[in-house]
């Protein structure tokens, strides 16, 4: 993070409206799967450009959970962001590209102007052995990307920034990340192998269960993130736990019914409601009855909305 003092910005429990979608864009937020040169590498590919939603001060506040995964994240055009501190005022980052351990506490980011950026997902152990990082000294850290990856990985960064889109992104990950991901696996060039892609056959799978989520169970998604894990099992079991809560929640808000927290912790495998209520607070920064109703109304809830 900068050295430079805090800057004012929103507070960060502000709430604000969801911006509704422009008819005939592509939507604002969106989650790609890793291609297949990649399977095994990434977690997800986050994607978002609020430029068209003309989004206000309050609604281009992010939350984001407590989470085991690292990510490697960028801003487009010259927009600085950053973090919103506990003490309500927002520290710009050194760098348009960032490196960000995993989180033991959910954080809150801002930008002061809308833009476009993009957020790498993956695990420590990709973390280890792909980018060459330590994930236990970034645990509840952002650091800029060049400090900590070096030159070797100066066109992979200068790649993404310079993507005019979602397609170019991907591309630029294939040619600058797939071939260094497959000389791992005793591969040359980025041609992925045939155990990858009967892997990313069956993401596509799970994929395509996250995308109809309305009509199946989203516990297939629940499923995928699952095999994904970066910390103590104990603490991965509470996470998923509260998913389970959040999916169940979800279900019971589309089909008219009252949310029951009691009946849902006992369901989930929680001792009681007030453990529920201290496990959502602690990996969400709210109650579960709080966060269902952001959930559905808040725009800075839009990465929940996405991931679950």
């Amino acid at each position: 993070m900068s050295d430079r003092p805090p800057l004012p910005c929103p507070d960060p429990l502000t709430r604000a409206p969801r911006a509704q979608p422009v008819p005939g864009l592509p939507p604002a937020d969106r989650l790609h799967r890793a291609p297949p040169a990649l399977q095994g590498a990434l977690v997800a590919i986050l994607c978002r450009d609020n430029r068209p939603l003309g989004l206000d001060d309050a609604q281009r506040l992010s939350h984001f959970p407590a989470s085991p995964l690292l990510g490697l994240s960028w801003y487009h055009g010259g927009v600085p962001y950053g973090l919103v501190g506990r003490d309500g005022r927002w520290t710009p980052f050194d760098a348009p590209v960032v490196v960000s351990g995993s989180q033991s506490q959910p954080v809150v980011s801002w930008a002061p102007a809308n833009g476009r950026g993009g957020m790498l997902c993956f695990t420590a152990e990709v973390a280890r052995g792909l980018f060459g990082l330590d994930p236990a000294a970034l645990v509840d850290r952002f650091v800029p990307a060049p400090a900590v990856l070096g030159d070797a990985w100066a066109p992979l960064l200068d790649a993404l920034l310079a993507a005019p889109d979602d397609d170019a992104t991907l591309a630029a990950l294939v040619q600058h990340l797939a071939p260094r991901w497959q000389a791992l696996h005793g591969r040359t060039g980025d041609a992925p192998s045939l155990r990858q892609l009967g892997r990313h056959w069956v993401d596509r799978l799970a994929w395509q269960a996250h995308e109809w989520r309305r009509t199946h169970s989203p516990r297939q998604v629940e499923r995928r993130i699952k095999a994904h894990s970066g910390r103590s099992l104990r603490d991965w079991q509470a996470l998923v736990r509260t998913e389970g809560v959040f999916f169940a929640a979800r279900e019971r808000h589309a089909a008219g019914l009252p949310f029951d927290w009691a009946g849902l912790a006992q369901e989930e495998g929680f001792a009681d409601q007030a453990h529920l209520v201290r496990t959502a607070r602690r990996i969400t920064g709210f109650t579960p009855g709080e966060f269902a109703q952001r959930f559905v109304e808040d725009e800075s809830f839009w990465l929940y909305r996405l991931w679950v």
